[in-house]
């Protein structure tokens, strides 16, 4: 029979060895870090069990670097500019690009082909593209001549493709880019690739481009000013674990006599959309919000507002200039996440 002395002993050894489990299966560690990728800063916040989680977020980098190699339109070691380069016309599919290839489709078509990823050639022909200008005596030429912008535009047209998810036919001249899609598509295939690496919650925040997973309170958003420095704020917002995506006027342009011409071109047209300042879009799907968030610039406001209701979990705010002044239109959800503006 034991002495009261070992019972305490026992009780007290029970005590500290439950209270290390709990320890143990409670704890987390959570660090924040930065690289330069995709042509932006990439800042990712980790929460996981382990100690090593800064090696975890290094791994979460080098896959993004990874993919960005891949889906970029300007590496001559790219899947993208091989096939843009090529002079065959058919293609062995690649995983990634189909599944970018069919969330273009839905866009493509619920837009009337506003969006349209096969664009590439008039992104070169404006200096917006692989080739931008970098000095002050290409600005002179930037703006395209008509004729050239005419011809140009009949290399245009996403209907032209046909594919499936084995092989992709591309008529000669006509050429990808998925830059409107790729960093979102990039975000979402990391959070998963962080989830497998039992980070049991994070956020890949690219400015332009977020996604959030696992946490249990909702995190506070900011639209940048389109018309302000990048530190200035038009609305801010709060989201639990989805994605957010904005595209705006501000984020590639120059001015000439005047008039600013950015890099959100219509590809019916080949000019820069008017009056429409920025938008931004709320999905599960950081690929679906960054591409949304293009589609809808490309149609009037009050069209991109109707069709952001029509699609499942999505929210939307679309700011553009109507009689000199700045104004926006939103769908009815943003009133239930703290929506709130400064125009």
């Amino acid at each position: 029979m034991m002495s009261k002395k070992e019972i305490i002993s026992l009780i007290i050894l029970v005590l500290v060895v439950g209270y290390g489990a709990w320890q143990y299966f409670h704890s987390s560690f959570t660090q924040t870090k930065s690289q330069h990728l995709m042509d932006t800063v990439v800042r990712i916040t980790a929460t996981s069990k382990s100690k090593n989680i800064g090696t975890r977020i290094d791994s979460v980098f080098a896959y993004i670097k990874l993919l960005e190699d891949k889906l970029n339109d300007y590496s001559e070691d790219s899947w993208l500019w091989k096939i843009n380069n090529s002079d065959k016309t058919q293609f062995t599919m690649d995983a990634d690009i189909y599944n970018l290839l069919v969330i273009s489709d839905s866009l493509y078509k619920m837009t009337n082909g506003a969006f349209d990823p096969t664009i590439k050639p008039v992104y070169d022909l404006w200096g917006f593209g692989s080739k931008p200008f970098d000095d002050a005596d290409s600005l002179a030429n930037a703006v395209p001549d008509s004729l050239v912008l005419s011809k140009t535009l009949e290399q245009v047209g996403f209907d032209k493709l046909r594919f499936d998810s084995r092989t992709l036919h591309k008529p000669m001249g006509v050429q990808l880019a998925f830059g409107a899609i790729a960093k979102g598509y990039i975000l979402d295939k990391a959070r998963e690739y962080m989830k497998s690496l039992g980070i049991i919650s994070g956020n890949i925040d690219c400015r332009s481009s977020m996604t959030f997973y696992g946490a249990s309170l909702p995190q506070q958003v900011y639209i940048q000013h389109p018309m302000l420095s990048q530190d200035d704020y038009i609305a801010s917002f709060k989201i639990l674990n989805k994605s957010v995506g904005t595209s705006g006027n501000y984020q590639q342009f120059f001015e000439l006599n005047g008039v600013r011409y950015h890099h959100i071109l219509d590809p019916r047209t080949g000019y820069p959309v008017p009056s429409v300042y920025s938008c931004t879009v709320i999905h599960p799907s950081a690929a679906w919000a960054d591409g949304l968030s293009t589609a809808l610039v490309l149609v009037p406001p009050d069209r991109a507002i109707e069709l952001a209701r029509s699609i499942k979990d999505c929210d939307a705010v679309i700011y553009f200039d109507q009689d000199g002044s700045t104004v926006s239109l939103k769908t009815m959800g943003m009133k239930d996440i703290g929506f709130s503006e400064k125009i």
